[in-house]
């Protein structure tokens, strides 16, 4: 905004004095700091895979009461909603590709096969989370539905060139194989059941992907 802007901007609307704001601005603002601290600790408890936190926990930690907590979140299934959809939202960063299906083909390999593992590293306990309650779950499960059209959306689109080239009686098996290995489901078990480190984790995923659209 230009100077001159600014100067006309306060004229026209002159700053409000710290007395006009109502009481319900206070309160509101009060209640989003309360329950952004509730959230908090539920993240935090998930971090801990403390996977199925309760009400009692998420007061204990936020340093909230009781009362409190449930006039925000009334029951277990709200708050464990709310901290998902929060995992998701902090998530979207960390899943950004620049300059989508440009590029080589190495480039772009390993700027995805980087960019999911970032993903995973900042969601995951969110994501075990997730699968843990979206059996009870119809939100949840909606939820981990949308993450995972929308990872294979992404995975179409930077390797739409190697993808239309596979031949026709190969295309859908070896797309699915490579979308697959390149899936949260995956990645948690190459980070957390064969244990492999972040820079290992990259390189399967990128083999994957290059040997079943390359080869």
């Amino acid at each position: 905004m230009t100077d001159a802007r600014a100067a006309r901007s306060a004229d026209a609307e002159p700053a409000a004095d710290e007395h006009d704001a109502s009481p319900d601005d206070g309160r509101s603002l009060r209640r989003e700091r309360n329950v952004a601290a509730v959230i908090d600790a539920v993240l935090q408890m998930f971090d801990d895979e403390t996977l199925t936190p309760t009400i009692d926990q998420a007061a204990a930690m936020s340093g909230l009461s009781l009362r409190s907590v449930y006039r925000y979140f009334p029951t277990p299934e709200s708050l464990i909603q709310a901290a998902i959809d929060e995992v998701w939202r902090r998530g979207t960063a960390a899943a950004h590709l620049t300059s989508i299906g440009e590029g080589e083909f190495e480039d772009r390999l390993q700027d995805f096969a980087e960019m999911r593992i970032r993903l995973y590293e900042r969601v995951g306990p969110g994501f075990r989370a997730g699968r843990l309650h979206a059996p009870q779950s119809v939100e949840i499960r909606d939820d981990l539905e949308r993450t995972r059209r929308t990872l294979t959306d992404q995975f179409e689109r930077q390797f739409r060139r190697e993808i239309d080239a596979l031949p026709n009686d190969v295309r859908t098996a070896r797309r699915t194989t490579a979308d697959i290995m390149s899936q949260l489901e995956v990645i948690d078990g190459l980070r957390r059941t064969r244990r492999l480190t972040v820079r290992e984790s990259i390189d399967v995923i990128a083999d994957a992907i290059r040997m079943a659209l390359r080869s």
